[in-house]
């Protein structure tokens, strides 16, 4: 087998050895790697030899036989601290040569092609999971980092080798400002849920019974939503539609789930949630399956700029009728009428309408199947993992490199 690669050693013929065949793909991160197990043990299945870089400690991905790395990145700018980050990713391609070298969020798609091209990785792909911060927040800061994101985006591009969306609306964006190449890019919807998984986590209805019980809310209506405290994640907007509902529904019972954020101007300050009379605000929580099979309807007013939120998916795969915005991203998963309702962003009042609409409405339950099967289809990690393993291996062959023995067939569709 012909094969070219700057990361592999060749014999002489310009051939690996069969014992080196094996193709290693390294994903780059900004945090929260353990994610991205369930895919990489997918590309392991079909071949690939899988290793990970994070900025934090990650137990999950070794426990599951995955070599990982960490680097110290900074989300904030820092250019001493890039250049740091930058020079460890560098050695650590060097040492263990990985052919496809994947980088995932915002800072490591500016900082990976430049290492990568330095250290001689032949590919470099890169997933824009949601424009993120830098393009949500407002001026004059937002506009001014837009501006350099921008200019970075565009040098990197050119180390690229391809360029993988979440949603449609992203690549727009990049195209419109140059930022990617329309013939080197895609779309591939989220970054998958493993469904089966996941409610395999749900504890049942007596765990339903003891959360329910423990916020005091049994036989309430209960309308929840996870997020971390961030205006731009809608918290603000949820508190007044729970206003504006429980003055014609006193039933209804508004729950907030999520992290704490100590500082930024999108923060939204935890004495105001907790002095909220009309939300429950119960911190992060580890059983999402079982919090979410506890509510009646989940709502995401947000206009965050994510790719596809994890959480609409989760939501959508305990069959939860679900509220959100006509925003990149969260429309992705919604059908309006369907498997939820859309409503503007940053519209309190259309927010309250939707979920008025739902208040006893008995097609709840089956547009929670709707959503279920919604998900099953176009978002099931499974189908994400086949996208990916098609590009890979389209990208393999334009680099004149090995494709793993069972996706010899595989052919990447047009852009």
């Amino acid at each position: 087998m012909r094969l070219v690669s700057r990361a592999c050693g060749r014999d002489d013929r310009g051939e690996l050895p069969m014992e080196r065949q094996s193709v290693r793909v390294w994903f780059v991160g900004a945090g929260r790697l353990r994610l991205r197990a369930g895919l990489m043990a997918i590309l392991r299945e079909h071949g690939f030899e899988c290793a990970a870089v994070g900025p934090e400690p990650c137990d999950v991905l070794p426990r599951h036989g995955f070599m990982y790395h960490e680097y110290p990145l900074r989300r904030s700018a820092s250019p001493l601290a890039d250049r740091r980050a930058r020079r460890r990713l560098v050695e650590l391609f060097r040492e263990y040569r990985p052919h496809i070298v994947h980088a995932v969020n915002t800072k490591p798609s500016l900082l990976v092609p430049v290492a990568a091209r330095e250290a001689g990785v032949p590919i470099v792909v890169r997933t824009i999971t949601g424009l993120g911060a830098v393009f949500s927040a407002g001026p004059p800061v937002g506009w001014a980092l837009r501006s350099a994101y921008r200019v970075l985006f565009r040098r990197t591009a050119r180390a690229t080798a391809w360029t993988v969306f979440q949603n449609p609306d992203d690549r727009e964006y990049f195209l419109r400002h140059g930022m990617a190449a329309e013939a080197r890019s895609s779309v591939i919807l989220s970054s998958g849920i493993d469904v089966e998984a996941f409610r395999a986590r749900a504890n049942g209805a007596a765990a339903v019974r003891r959360i329910r019980e423990s916020w005091g809310l049994q036989g309430r209506f209960v309308v929840l939503m996870i997020a971390r405290l961030l205006r731009s994640k809608g918290v603000v907007d949820f508190m007044e539609a729970a206003r504006i509902v429980r003055r014609k529904k006193p039933d209804a019972a508004f729950v907030l789930v999520g992290n704490p954020v100590t500082e930024g101007p999108d923060a939204v300050p935890v004495q105001h949630v907790r002095c909220c009379p009309d939300v429950l605000w119960v911190g992060p929580r580890d059983d999402i399956p079982d919090v979410l099979a506890a509510c009646d309807v989940f709502v995401l007013p947000s206009y965050f700029r994510e790719g596809v939120p994890r959480v609409l998916l989760e939501a959508a795969a305990m069959e939860r009728p679900i509220v959100t915005t006509d925003s990149p991203g969260c429309r992705e998963v919604v059908v309006d009428g369907r498997n939820g309702l859309l409503v503007p962003p940053r519209a309190p009042q259309r927010l309250a309408e939707a979920i008025l609409r739902l208040h006893g409405d008995p097609a709840r339950r089956s547009m929670g199947r709707f959503g279920s099967e919604l998900v099953r289809r176009k978002f099931h990690l499974r189908t994400v993992a086949a996208q990916y393993m098609t590009l890979y291996c389209g990208l393999l062959r334009d680099a004149g490199l090995a494709v793993p023995e069972p996706l010899r067939e595989r052919r990447r569709p047009a852009a």
